[in-house]
């Protein structure tokens, strides 16, 4: 039996109430269920709070917990998810190597580590202690992978230079390494530029599933530590991506581009090549960066544009019908050619 009092130590919060409820399970504020623990991070979501059949609360230190046993924090998001990672631990595979895993020559692999059934392991690579390689994935020749990597199922890591720091976890489907999209064309006929970079992931990145990230061209193609993609990004070859960023789904990098650290990249934003994008931007979604942004700003639209700015031509841009039938009436009222013409729009 897990109760609040136990979440609390595991989360660091102070119990408020009775800490020996049971808690068994994460739940919605909104309804809620006995046994469940919430969260509320966010004062709009306050009255629910009152209705909720949640046994139990996760606060910031000022909020009313409005008489249902709760643990405060600094940081009710945070607590949450420290409590569900408590609650809902992952499970490990068993340690050692399939029988129907397919290792190649000089294969260096470390203490603890799970390679599931039909991987196929390529000349010299290196797998760190603690890694997870899920079923059916391929890891091509020569490739480098730090302490407790996970791969899920599917992954392919080409070959030739694909290095993965420690604590590097990928999901299914995603490709690294490929070649980027490089062609010079003569007389009509397009010839593949052969690309002979690396692609370097830092400690603690997180790829989510059918990602694509290409090797570099002759330099490499990098992605800072920490860094989260979500399902469906790609980046092409010799990008650079800094440090602490989120990219949401159906985000394009084209190449070369260079991105700082702690950007923010909202659902299917598109950014061309060879632009440079300052740190900790936040670029709205479906936004078209189409020239380098300078930092700590928000972008949005197709060209992107300051946010303010944006808003304001979205503002004019729904006034606009009102606006040609004014212009219309002031013209016939003037130009008596057209007093005639009832206009339209």
């Amino acid at each position: 039996m897990t109760t609040l009092a136990q979440i609390a130590q595991v989360i660091h919060g102070e119990v408020v109430g009775d800490g020996s409820v049971e808690i068994t399970h994460g739940c919605e504020i909104a309804g809620g269920s006995p046994g469940g623990i919430t969260f509320l991070a966010n004062s709009r979501y306050a009255d629910y709070l009152a209705t909720s059949l949640a046994s139990a609360v996760i606060l910031d230190t000022e909020t009313d917990n409005q008489g249902k046993s709760a643990i405060r924090v600094s940081n009710p998001s945070k607590g949450f998810a420290d409590a569900m990672a408590y609650l809902y631990p992952q499970p490990t595979p068993p340690r050692g190597i399939h029988p129907t895993a397919v290792l190649g020559s000089a294969v260096i692999i470390g203490s603890e580590v799970s390679i599931g059934p039909y991987v196929v392991i390529d000349d010299g690579v290196t797998i760190g202690d603690g890694s997870v390689i899920g079923a059916h994935v391929t890891i091509g020749p020569e490739t480098t992978m730090g302490s407790r990597v996970r791969l899920h199922p599917q992954v392919v890591l080409y070959g030739g230079g694909v290095r993965l720091g420690d604590e590097v976890v990928i999901y299914s489907g995603t490709v690294i390494g490929s070649d980027g999209f490089g062609y010079v064309t003569e007389d009509d006929v397009h010839y593949k530029i052969p690309h002979i970079g690396q692609v370097i992931i830092g400690n603690r990145v997180e790829i989510g599933a059918n990602c694509t990230i290409d090797r570099g061209s002759i330099g490499d193609t990098i992605i800072g530590e920490g860094t989260k993609l979500d399902n469906l990004v790609h980046i092409a070859h010799n990008v650079t991506l800094g440090r602490g960023c989120l990219l949401a789904g159906g985000v394009g990098v084209a190449g070369s581009v260079v991105i700082g650290d702690y950007v923010t990249l909202a659902a299917q934003v598109g950014v061309v090549d060879h632009v440079t994008l300052g740190d900790r931007i936040v670029v709205a979604g479906k936004s078209a960066v189409r020239q380098s942004l300078e930092a700590g700003q928000v972008y949005a639209g197709d060209p992107a544009g300051l946010h303010p700015r944006w808003l304001r031509q979205r503002a004019i841009i729904k006034k606009l019908p009102e606006l040609v039938r004014r212009i219309r009436s002031l013209e016939r009222l003037t130009n008596p050619e057209k007093r005639g013409n009832s206009g339209g729009g």
